[in-house]
């Protein structure tokens, strides 16, 4: 198959994933799962698409796929708002992920850094946390330990560096969203309780979806350090 023709239909491909994963994100209710601690969250796995292409493709074609997901995805499944939220989410995660894909040790260990800050201010607003509030400060949490972890594991060799890339797109994700809404509806209260907790919640679901791709990159025998210029 000729290189060119091999990377349109990679874009193809990459393209359905995403708005099967979008789907996917709609038909699970993690709002109701989490008691509607936080209202509106999904899981984010048609943002994994990203994470494949950072390592499969160039950096023009990465852009142009993280638009045409936000785009077609908003059109089919949202509004002009959603498009507008997804669009910053999308454009800072891409950033975030070209630029720690080479070091994506550094990329973990800031969102660590963030989630933990996170928690800290959550605890700090309200010292005795109940009810929601109490499973916030315990989601982010998570987060932290999360990101702690595979931060250890990259230094040591033990794990490749895609769930540490993974982890600093998805906190980047819902901040650059967060950071939309704020500025749109203008409410600066979402950036004191709903970016706190999206930071955690993103390092959490960052790190799974980060484990599973390092997977499926092995089952393809895919090298994510490799330049994808030089991908087959």
């Amino acid at each position: 198959m000729r290189p060119q023709t091999q990377r349109i239909a990679r874009f193809g491909l990459l393209t359905a994933l995403a708005l099967i994963l979008g789907l996917m994100d709609r038909a699970i209710p993690v709002s109701a799962l989490l008691s509607g601690a936080v209202p509106g969250i999904k899981l984010g796995l048609a943002n994994t698409v990203l994470l494949y292409a950072v390592y499969l493709m160039d950096v023009p074609s990465c852009i142009l796929l993280m638009l045409t997901k936000v785009l077609l995805s908003g059109f089919i499944f949202g509004s002009l708002s959603a498009i507008l939220y997804s669009l910053a989410g999308g454009v800072l995660s891409l950033a975030v992920m070209l630029l720690v894909r080479k070091n994506p040790g550094r990329g973990v260990l800031c969102a660590s850094v963030f989630a933990l800050a996170a928690d800290i201010f959550l605890l700090v607003q309200t010292p005795n946390p109940r009810g929601q509030r109490l499973l916030a400060v315990i989601l982010i949490a998570l987060g932290c330990i999360a990101s702690a972890v595979v931060y250890v594991l990259i230094r040591k060799g033990k794990i490749r560096g895609v769930s540490g890339t993974s982890i600093a797109g998805a906190v980047s994700h819902n901040a650059g969203q967060i950071l939309a809404a704020a500025v749109m509806l203008d409410t600066p209260r979402l950036l004191t309780f709903y970016l706190p907790v999206l930071v955690g919640l993103g390092a959490a679901v960052g790190f799974l979806t980060g484990i599973i791709t390092d997977r499926v990159f092995k089952a393809l025998r895919i090298q994510p350090n490799q330049s994808p210029e030089e991908k087959p």
